[in-house]
């Protein structure tokens, strides 16, 4: 497998997301912070974990609001003008997480790749934010389920 992400890219996310990047043995820490200096939000990337199924990229954000966790994360991109997508895929669907500048953090799982090749107007309300979200990387995510 594959590891998608390197030092270059957590310098420009931390860019986009007003964060402080720290490096720790084995992780790297994006620190979001309030304008007093507390800490508001914390995005942690491990790049490489061993688990029972291999290695893999996880991406855990912790916020008052709650604790996220993405495994297997195999896409990461910068969002203009303020967001970070993280995005995992197994099998027929996806899973993604989305960081934003103004300490916001959104997890989609679980998401059928089938719902990006449906127009929009067609899906259920219900799974529509799923699919706007995911479709920012569209074009890669079906790329590689359709071989391409």
């Amino acid at each position: 497998m594959t590891y998608p992400l390197e030092a270059q890219d957590l310098e420009r996310f931390a860019a986009v997301l007003n964060a402080q990047l720290h490096t720790e043995a084995g992780a790297w820490s994006l620190e979001q912070r309030s304008e007093r200096g507390s800490l508001e939000q914390l995005v942690t990337i491990y790049p490489r974990v061993e688990t029972p199924d291999g290695a893999m990229t996880v991406v855990t954000v912790q916020s008052r609001t709650g604790y996220h966790q993405l495994f297997g994360c195999q896409i990461a991109l910068v969002i203009e003008p303020d967001e970070v997508l993280f995005i995992a895929k197994h099998g027929g669907a996806a899973s993604s997480l989305l960081v934003g500048a103004q300490r916001t953090c959104t997890l989609y799982a679980n998401v059928p790749l089938s719902i990006l090749q449906t127009r929009f107007e067609d899906l259920d309300p219900a799974v529509l934010l799923a699919a706007m979200q995911l479709s920012l990387a569209e074009h890669l995510l079906v790329a590689e389920s359709d071989g391409r």
